[in-house]
């Protein structure tokens, strides 16, 4: 994408704002543990890197990005102390409790992310996944590492940039004044879903902070006069939100399904 040189020198700096994204920290390995755990970690790590996620004792203090520790009952006070221990280490516990009866505890006492699995309708992967991506720190390197959270990482990412994006540009008024808050939000959002493409290399990830901050300050200047027009209709900060809200839509929808030249 070819962008006029006074343009360059924004797409430099919003490149430069996301060092963090091309070199990412490292994302710890998913533990799993309890009762079942065997099963549930293959259907977890199904062509994931090799160690992404791993099969662990309750009583384990391996490093972990979020623990998943699976419980036949009610929480135990060895479980009880898996999630006090987890939480010293400032790791992340996920609940999967089997077979849950009315008159058990609940364990939502012990971690908000807690997931309910039915006898004979076997582990609920997907939302089990999804609790493991509210609970994790590094999103986007833990989907690289295991290919069935991609989707739902891409779902969370998609959400929450639309809705700060029109947060911002509500909150910005009428000038430009929110336009380069607005544009590193949609380019961190473009280079955290093109980061999950198939194929992408790791040494990759600096030039696709480049092509995605390129191509969200175009998106952003094809846009202000569709935000000019809704402003004759609407109220400013609801034109503004809307606008917002649809570009950061469209051009993260086309980074999540095509890949943008890097070349």
């Amino acid at each position: 994408m070819k962008l006029p040189t006074g343009l360059l020198f924004e797409v430099r700096g919003l490149a430069g704002a996301l060092q963090e994204e091309a070199s990412p920290g490292p994302a710890g390995p998913i533990v799993v543990s309890g009762m079942l755990c065997e099963q549930l970690a293959r259907e977890l790590s199904a062509g994931a890197e090799v160690g992404a996620v791993v099969v662990a004792d309750a009583a384990s203090r391996q490093p972990a990005e979020v623990r998943v520790h699976v419980m036949a009952g009610e929480p135990s006070p060895a479980d009880e102390a898996l999630v006090r221990e987890a939480d010293r280490a400032g790791t992340p516990v996920v609940l999967v409790q089997l077979w849950p009866q009315a008159q058990w505890t609940p364990p939502f006492v012990l971690t908000p992310f807690v997931v309910e699995c039915r006898a004979g309708e076997g582990f609920p992967t997907e939302e089990i996944g999804g609790k493991v991506v509210e609970a994790a720190e590094h999103l986007t390197q833990l989907a690289r590492r295991v290919p069935v959270l991609h989707e739902i990482v891409a779902d969370k990412l998609v959400r929450s940039s639309v809705v700060r994006a029109a947060l911002l540009a509500a909150l910005g008024g009428r000038g430009d004044g929110s336009r380069p808050v607005l544009t590193l939000e949609q380019t961190r959002a473009v280079a955290r879903l093109q980061s999950l493409q198939d194929g992408l290399r790791s040494d990759e990830l600096p030039l696709v902070a480049g092509a995605a901050a390129a191509s969200a300050v175009a998106l952003g200047f094809l846009f202000r006069e569709a935000a000019s027009r809704a402003r004759n209709v609407l109220p400013a900060p609801v034109a503004n939100a809307v606008v917002a809200a649809a570009a950061t839509w469209a051009l993260a929808t086309v980074a999540r399904r095509v890949r943008l030249p890097i070349g």
